[in-house]
């Protein structure tokens, strides 16, 4: 059984290697984003739009936890390098979906294939259990940030409004 005090001292550990491990993944980001002439919210944007199947501007707008005249002007931006382009829904031609196009997905896959191959050899050096263990506690992690970030767009508009 462990101690209040070392839990609370793993707490802390946890807490400041996740910060600088964010940090890190930010600036990271930013410099594969500069690589394609993009800012970094510019190629999360791109990231997330990737990986939706049916995505409105709405939707990232939730997903981003941006204002929807921000996440147009991000989409404004993409679409104007041809990296995602608004077509209607077929489903309910009201709608305008936002599809990823695939250019520069090449590129992008030889710069994050190193990146996997170094971060697999980290992983290589857990078994199945702690491994499944670690994709639960980040998922839960994302969520949490997920809601959090809604919570804090939420607010933003309450105040503007």
């Amino acid at each position: 059984m462990m101690s209040q005090g070392r839990r609370k001292q793993l707490y802390a550990e946890l807490n400041d290697a996740m910060r600088e491990s964010a940090s890190r993944a930010v600036l990271m980001h930013q410099t594969i984003a500069d690589r394609f002439g993009l800012n970094s919210t510019d190629l999360k944007t791109l990231d997330l739009a990737r990986d939706e199947q049916v995505l409105t501007a709405g939707r990232l707008a939730t997903l981003t936890g941006m204002s929807t005249s921000a996440i147009t002007a991000v989409l404004d931006r993409l679409e104007r390098r041809g990296l995602v382009e608004r077509r209607r829904d077929p489903a309910d031609r009201r709608k305008v979906v936002i599809v990823a196009t695939g250019t520069h997905v090449e590129r992008a896959q030889r710069i994050f294939a190193g990146l996997g191959a170094e971060v697999e050899r980290v992983l290589d050096e857990y078994d199945e259990d702690r491994l499944a263990a670690f994709v639960s506690i980040i998922r839960r992690l994302n969520e949490v940030s997920r809601e959090y970030t809604e919570r804090l767009s939420d607010e933003a508009e309450s105040d503007a409004g």
